[in-house]
């Protein structure tokens, strides 16, 4: 049965009961989503769907609080997309061999803005424009992978990318506030024993106004990163992913509620 509506105070006060009961199993102790599937197996709510009384949607996100790991935001390939950028030209001109398969490319990596991959990969953005960019400098690849490089050089040469992919900012705050709009953002310690994993909820954080430019600077300082994963014959798809720590620095209000 779908859970009644709530007002986001009867929300934060469901929230504390559970921090109030103490550590919790876990019910996917192997599973980084295990938190946030819990607590919405707890209150009967479904997933990624708050029943709250609000004319907005909102979003249950979890962390925990010890953790570096990220989280994916969306998927979205570069533009121009009738280019097929990552399929035409990074597999074919930019892999390399893949690991694990033979005779196949890969070209998997995660790049950011504060510093380029040891291929020589970032990403910018063009204020100016709009827009996210990814760039290519020779000049910035690390010499482990000198042997790569020169068959760059005689694939395609060394110069800038062409095109050049990017992504509009419209495009990407559109896909991004989809998601991500309004969110009860709950930071858990957590533990591993025995018998799995358990966890405590400590504070939760009520976002919301999910803003382009708090986007765009987080883009800028690294918090958010472009990751690529394909291989031929198959694109995993282009993720825009987040340092999770990072996740109210996106919104314009932000109330911050102790659960301990």
């Amino acid at each position: 049965m779908a859970a009644r509506f709530l007002t986001k105070q009867q929300m934060i006060a469901k929230l504390k009961d559970l921090s109030n009961s103490g550590w919790i199993k876990s019910l996917r102790p192997l599973n980084s989503g295990g938190i946030g599937n819990t607590i919405d197996s707890l209150l009967g709510l479904s997933e990624n769907n708050l029943p709250i009384a609000d004319t907005a949607q909102w979003e249950l996100k979890t962390h925990r609080i010890a953790s570096s790991s990220l989280i994916t935001l969306f998927h979205m390939e570069p533009e121009p997309r009738n280019e097929k950028v990552v399929i035409n030209i990074f597999l074919p001109k930019y892999g390399w061999p893949d690991q694990i398969r033979l005779n196949e490319l890969s070209f998997r990596q995660t790049i950011q803005a504060t510093h380029p991959s040891d291929r020589g990969f970032g990403i910018k953005t063009d204020r100016i424009n709009e827009r996210v960019t990814v760039y290519f400098d020779h000049t910035l690849v690390d010499t482990r992978h000198a042997a790569w490089l020169d068959t760059v050089r005689t694939r395609i040469g060394l110069g800038p990318l062409q095109p050049q992919p990017y992504w509009h900012f419209r495009d990407l705050f559109l896909k991004a506030s989809t998601k991500l709009l309004n969110a009860f953002y709950v930071e858990a310690d957590a533990k591993r024993s025995e018998d799995g994993e358990y966890f405590k909820l400590v504070k939760v954080h009520i976002l919301q106004g999910f803003d382009l430019d708090h986007f765009i600077d987080a883009v800028e300082n690294g918090a958010v990163l472009v990751d690529f994963d394909a291989r031929t014959h198959h694109n995993h798809g282009t993720k825009f992913r987040l340092r999770q720590d990072t996740i109210p620095g996106l919104y314009r209000y932000v109330d911050t509620v102790s659960l301990t």
